[in-house]
């Protein structure tokens, strides 16, 4: 299987989980150089291990592919204070790797998150961390490991979904998430961040290349 081929069909599969006007690109890791990177954006890896930088300039590079398609200009995305990439004014945006893939998301209407994990089976120690009981009822008992990491994913590209300006970090607890035929809803439990008590969050899933694929559009 081909870097390429396989750059086309997670990238495929993540425009089929966000509406029209939302940018998305995939980059395997590895196949882009880390000296396509902007001095703001390598100030935050100096001294970072060869697979991390790989990553990074991998998230990166789509990144700026997103803002392409939104008609923005190149722009280099530093590391904020929470360690999430800092976007141009106006543009909401989310990168994830696993799997040795990455992937970023972009809006100018309002804010996205996006996830991706190896679609591997969770350690049964990490399920009650992960889900309430409640969740992990309505789950399949067969491999439920893999469900399990699915609802990670999903509260993964919740969390990521906030404006910057109102981010805050929460724990797995503070959403009730329920996984759909088409995706999942998450029932935002406590007041935290950019989410009421009470609201309910819709986002999708696909499984490609034995990777999961979770994302969140507001």
């Amino acid at each position: 299987m081909t870097a390429i081929f396989r750059q086309g069909a997670v990238e495929a599969a993540l425009a089929s989980l966000f509406p029209h006007g939302v940018a998305v690109a995939a980059e395997v890791v590895g196949a882009v150089e880390d000296g396509g990177l902007w001095p703001e954006e390598l100030a935050g890896i100096a001294g970072a291990v060869t697979a991390r930088r790989a990553e990074f300039a991998a998230g990166r590079i789509a990144a700026r592919r997103c803002l392409e398609v939104l008609g923005q200009r190149p722009a280099g995305l530093p590391i904020g204070a929470d360690r999430a990439a800092v976007w141009p004014t106006g543009v909401f945006g989310s990168i994830s790797h696993g799997g040795g893939v990455a992937v970023a998301v972009a809006s100018d209407v309002g804010p996205v998150g996006v996830d991706i994990e190896e679609d591997a089976a969770l350690d049964a120690e990490l399920w009650p961390i992960i889900c309430g009981k409640a969740e992990l009822s309505e789950l399949p008992e067969g491999d439920r490991g893999r469900w399990v990491r699915q609802i990670f994913a999903a509260k993964e590209a919740l969390f990521k979904a906030q404006a910057p300006a109102r981010r805050a970090m929460f724990g797995f607890d503070a959403v009730d998430l329920r996984l759909k035929p088409d995706g999942f809803v998450a029932r935002v439990r406590m007041a935290v961040g950019d989410f009421s008590e009470g609201q309910d969050v819709h986002g999708r899933l696909a499984l490609v290349q034995g990777l999961i694929l979770a994302g969140v559009a507001r």
